[in-house]
């Protein structure tokens, strides 16, 4: 999420405010009683927000948390919905149901905690499937965020002896400071790669029916394959959203619970081109789409197969820039050179021929079950920079494409050479980069070894 500056209103929900601002006073292992004894709930959703860091400074968790309350009324008996806060204050977990007046805390953290780190997100994933069963799950990841790129400072054990791609969250920690998103040696706080993110989930036994994530340019394939083993779907933007997030008064009443994943979306749209909220959204703008994970290794297949066959590897030039095509992020410098996250079927559609596209087609709407887009989106780093989309043959899902200028730029790039971050994902092999013959692309070849399958 991008913060804005942000007037919160005060509703006199009093309740709320004093749990968001509680300190340690509880036991973190003590045991929250049932719900009621022995029920199991149909639709358990877990909100995780990871509040320790600018997003949480400038209050937005607060506002959101108030939002909640408000639409508690529409939480049916036979659902829960848990609130997982960490922000200046320790970590707290609380349920908000339509019979309370105010939230009832499950369990407080006696110490600071890394909201950021995956074992941390195991840690409540797997409480709250002990203490809160239910025949299905849903996850809401709250925070920063930067899609499939690799983590910049994560002070969990690493999965290996290089930076693995992938990062959500950032938490600043004790002594770090919130407003500048930095730790308290003024290095970016930690993050937590996405690869490890699926791997606590897993752990946790908490099988999911969808992730949303309410954070920035989430909605890119990398990071969905990467997700495939512990949900069914993937709700997320490939845009840098505005902080301002889902109005989740709406989305409790009319997607959080919904029968239908893809009522996330639709809500989630609604609400950004709302009129009535003009005042919160503004002309901020929205690209969102749902993912069906099972899916996915059809698609990867498939482009497996068309690659070979794209002009990328017909023409015998050098691979031409691909900055016309729509894409969803500004390549800049003040972005810290991450990527142009290109639109999936946009960038195919430049290099299939149409018969293969039209194949390529028939996968994306087995994989792609709903997406929305206003006609442009604020990308900024200027307040006049704006992005249209190309409604008529977007997805809505971004998808990196190696470009010369990433190996160029790498010293420059927080995230160092993008295309060699992108050898390590597991989308690189299944797609067919890693068996693609890349000098036809005019790239460096891996000096790590992540060619090999």
């Amino acid at each position: 999420m991008h913060p804005r500056s942000r007037n919160i209103l005060c509703t006199g929900l009093l309740g709320l405010l004093l749990l968001l601002s509680l300190g340690s006073c509880h036991d973190d292992n003590a045991d929250a009683p049932l719900w009621p004894s022995g029920k199991t709930a149909r639709r358990t959703v877990l909100i995780y927000m990871c509040a320790q860091n600018s997003l949480g400074a400038y209050k937005y968790h607060r506002s959101d948390s108030l939002e909640i309350m408000q639409g508690r009324q529409y939480i049916a008996p036979n659902d829960r919905l848990l609130l997982y806060v960490d922000d200046a204050n320790y970590p707290r977990l609380m349920e908000i149901s339509a019979s309370s007046k105010a939230p009832v805390l499950l369990r407080q953290w006696n110490k600071e905690v890394n909201s950021a780190d995956p074992q941390t997100l195991r840690d409540v994933a797997t409480w709250v499937r002990q203490h809160c069963s239910a025949q299905e799950y849903g996850l809401v990841l709250w925070s920063h965020a930067d899609g499939w790129l690799p983590a910049t400072n994560k002070a969990y054990a690493p999965s290996s002896s290089t930076y693995a791609p992938f990062s959500f969250g950032i938490d600043v920690g004790q002594g770090g400071s919130m407003y500048g998103d930095r730790d308290y040696q003024g290095k970016p706080g930690p993050q937590m790669d996405i690869t490890d993110m699926a791997q606590a989930i897993a752990e946790s036994g908490m099988h999911l029916r969808y992730i949303l994530f309410d954070a920035c340019l989430m909605q890119n394939v990398e990071s969905s394959y990467a997700l495939r083993h512990v949900t069914d779907y993937v709700v997320a933007s490939p845009i840098a959203i505005s902080a301002y997030g889902g109005n989740y008064t709406s989305l409790v009443k009319s997607g959080l619970f919904s029968e239908r994943v893809e009522d996330i979306v639709t809500t989630y749209y609604a609400d950004i081109i709302d009129p009535e909220q003009r005042n919160t959204y503004d002309d901020y703008g929205i690209v969102i789409s749902s993912v069906r994970t099972a899916g996915l290794d059809s698609l990867a297949h498939t482009i497996a197969e068309l690659l070979p066959l794209s002009t990328l590897a017909t023409s015998g030039e050098e691979m031409p820039a691909f900055d016309d095509v729509q894409h969803y992020h500004a390549y800049t410098s003040t972005y810290y050179y991450r990527p142009y996250q290109h639109d999936l079927r946009c960038t195919m559609q430049r290099i299939l021929s149409a018969e293969n596209m039209q194949r390529l087609d028939e996968v994306l709407a087995q994989v792609i079950t709903c997406k929305r887009a206003t006609n442009r989106f604020w990308v900024g780093p200027k307040n006049w920079n704006f992005l249209a989309v190309d409604t008529t043959n977007y997805c809505g899902v971004a998808a990196f494409l190696p470009q010369r200028v990433y190996t160029q730029n790498a010293n420059a790039c927080i995230f160092g050479d993008l295309n060699e971050q992108f050898r390590q994902t597991e989308w690189y092999h299944a797609a067919g980069w890693a068996g693609y013959d890349e000098h036809l692309l005019r790239l460096p070849m891996s000096r790590s070894g992540y060619d090999e399958p």
